[in-house]
């Protein structure tokens, strides 16, 4: 009991300690609750992106070229193939080569033409016998004629000297013809340009024995080409003869005109030919391929400086600039582009102002200031 009542005494004797000391911790947690927390600064406004200067162009209309697009091969206007004549001949000189120009009338090869000209002497000699003879029958026959008048002379004789110089008379016409055959066959010897050209083929060799209908030459008429271009079937309606033709190759180009509209389309391509002309010192050759492009016409249409072109997502596209000075994207239908120009079709209206010097640094919305057309990269400022 004593032992009990000794542990309650200091218990008693603790407690005013252990009251204050829980007071003051109390007041502690009351306090760190009641205190203000430090308000955070607060953060500073984004600062505006810097305009752009740009240059500008007005939208407007300009004369725009009508263009129709034909692609092809281009061929001889006409080409000759030029053919030996004789047979059983060799040929021993040829005086042209591939590329060559020649003129009507001019020798390209010769064949070997001993053999007839040996048969040629032979029927000459034959000619001037024959003629002898003829002359001969026609001086007994006129005899004859005279005796008759007077009747000294038979009648059986007298139809015999007919008869003799209507003979005389047939060998010689027959040996003038064989005559003149082998003069006919030595000038086919000789072979000839037909026309003005240029050989486009040789296959004629020194020493070849020729057959008839051998090929010896191509040549092209004149040295005219012309460009075969085939033309979509809804273009074919605007092209006539006598229009103007820019025919390209690589970078080389050169003027022709419209020869020829083809008089049908095909029905398996839906592409129609026109025949293009070109000129005699156009460096081009037969089975080059060339691109046409065939001015059909002018019109007016609303036109942009190519530079104000860009591409968003594979489309073309321009920064219009409005009353707020903000660039905004407008995506376009272009058509021809000629002389550093490009036709508008949709997208923009007339007046419109477009940027041309620094679209490429823009995005949609941007501020601008408009500054000279003539700069070629804008300048940020503030």
């Amino acid at each position: 009991m004593s032992g009990t009542r000794s542990a309650t005494r200091r218990i008693l004797r603790l407690l005013p300690v252990l009251l204050a000391v829980l007071g003051v911790g109390g007041g502690l947690v009351v306090y760190s609750g009641a205190s203000p927390q430090t308000p955070k600064p607060a953060a500073a406004p984004a600062e505006p992106r810097p305009a752009l200067t740009v240059g500008v162009a007005a939208v407007g209309a300009r004369p725009i070229t009508r263009i129709v697009l034909g692609t092809g091969s281009l061929a001889a206007w006409q080409q000759l193939t030029i053919a030996a004549e004789i047979a059983g001949l060799r040929i021993v000189a040829v005086g042209v080569d591939e590329g060559d120009r020649v003129t009507a009338g001019q020798v390209l090869a010769r064949f070997d033409d001993s053999i007839l000209q040996a048969q040629l002497a032979q029927f000459e000699a034959a000619a001037l016998e024959a003629e002898a003879n003829a002359l001969n029958a026609q001086s007994e026959l006129r005899r004859a004629q005279e005796l008759q008048a007077g009747r000294n002379i038979a009648e059986a004789v007298f139809q015999q000297r007919q008869m003799s110089a209507r003979a005389t008379e047939a060998r010689l016409g027959m040996i003038r013809a064989q005559r003149d055959e082998v003069k006919a066959r030595i000038a086919q010897t000789v072979v000839r340009a037909p026309t003005d050209g240029v050989i486009a083929k040789r296959t004629a060799l020194v020493g070849t024995v020729s057959s008839v209908g051998a090929e010896l030459f191509k040549m092209i008429r004149d040295g005219r080409i012309e460009l075969q271009a085939q033309v979509p079937e809804l273009d074919m309606t605007r092209v006539t003869a006598g229009q103007k033709v820019r025919v390209v190759h690589g970078d080389y180009a050169v003027d022709g005109r419209v020869r020829l509209v083809g008089a049908i389309v095909d029905p398996g391509t839906r592409l129609g030919t026109v025949y293009v002309e070109l000129p005699e010192d156009a460096r081009l050759k037969p089975g080059m391929f060339a691109n046409a492009e065939i001015t059909v016409g002018t019109a007016e249409a609303l036109a942009v400086p190519q530079e104000a072109l860009v591409f968003r997502d594979g489309r073309p596209a321009a920064f219009a600039v409005g009353t707020d000075s903000r660039a905004a994207v407008r995506l376009l239908e272009t058509g021809a582009r000629q002389d550093g120009w490009v036709e508008i079709r949709n997208g923009l209206g007339h007046g419109d102002r477009v940027v041309v010097a620094g679209a490429g640094f823009l995005n949609d919305g941007d501020l601008v200031r408009i500054g000279s057309a003539a700069a070629t990269s804008p300048s940020a400022t503030e």
